[in-house]
């Protein structure tokens, strides 16, 4: 599996993750902590919106990181966006070592490579989920297992 197979692959695992506790919470009932599960959830799809933006170079300084969709609408919103990821990784014109030059939320120019951002999308959305994790045990339930060797075993 070569370097692009390899973060499709991540890409993947990332929506079924989302899939897997957007399924997770909405069965789960109410409880203490479902909107910032819910809010969590939305800012991880928000953020593979704004930095999808920032690599083709489409200016979209109103997309707000920490806009909330509503629980039924979180596996539509995370489906589309991965689309646009796995669509940009798999054009073979897209050269996983191009330096892409961004500027972040508060205006300052920086350089990575394609590569590095895509890596960079599937670490911050498993930062979240292990929050979501944490915020569901601390409202006594037990979150469900979304570690990539789980994902693996599916």
């Amino acid at each position: 599996m070569d370097n692009r197979q390899s973060i499709q692959q991540l890409f993947i695992f990332d929506l079924w993750c989302s899939r897997k506790l957007t399924d997770f919470i909405r069965e789960s009932g109410e409880f203490r902590e479902q909107a910032s599960t819910t809010a969590f959830l939305s800012h991880i799809i928000n953020a593979q919106r704004i930095w999808f933006n920032r690599v083709i170079d489409i200016k979209t300084a109103d997309t707000d990181p920490w806009h909330e969709y509503p629980i039924d609408d979180i596996k539509q919103e995370a489906k589309s966006v991965h689309k646009l990821w796995i669509d940009l990784i798999g054009d073979h014109d897209m050269d996983m070592d191009a330096r892409i030059v961004y500027q972040n939320s508060a205006g300052v120019n920086f350089v990575n490579s394609f590569s590095e951002i895509c890596q960079h999308l599937i670490l911050h959305g498993q930062h979240h989920r292990a929050q979501i994790s944490l915020l569901l045990s601390r409202s006594g339930i037990k979150p469900p297992s979304i570690d990539y060797i789980h994902y693996l075993r599916t």
